[in-house]
């Protein structure tokens, strides 16, 4: 079997729980540990879902983590994605991406220097209503 992908999750709030109670359905991946800057919410959720708390500059250096999922507050998405992949490691992030086209294109073309992958959480325009 292939070598899982660890993930990471910096971002303990409410759309964490979604994302930790779904991983396991993704043969893929597996959920290794996660960061706030909250120290308390990270502790809380690793607890719940039985992983690692990490802060968030722990996290970033893991070396079991390869995919960091960013369920930040949106005003720090760029930042956020951008420490990530200056780690090394690749990035999924909650929607939005970022605040602006120019953010974007900035991580898309880090990414592409450094080999490293980015995605987003889709819009709800080909979500499951609409489908």
């Amino acid at each position: 079997m292939a070598k899982k992908l660890g993930v990471g999750v910096i971002g303990c709030g409410n759309i964490s729980k979604a994302y930790f109670s779904l991983a396991p359905l993704f043969r893929g991946i597996e959920m290794r540990a996660c960061a706030d800057i909250d120290m308390d919410a990270a502790k809380a959720r690793a607890k719940e879902f039985k992983l690692r708390a990490e802060t968030v500059e722990g996290l970033l250096k893991a070396g079991d983590i390869d995919i960091i999922v960013n369920l930040t507050v949106p005003a720090v998405h760029y930042e956020v994605s951008k420490q990530i992949l200056d780690a090394g490691k690749h990035v999924y992030s909650e929607k939005p991406f970022v605040l602006s086209v120019k953010e974007g294109l900035d991580l898309k073309k880090l990414a592409e220097r450094d080999g490293l992958r980015i995605g987003s959480a889709p819009d709800t325009f080909l979500g499951g209503a609409h489908q």
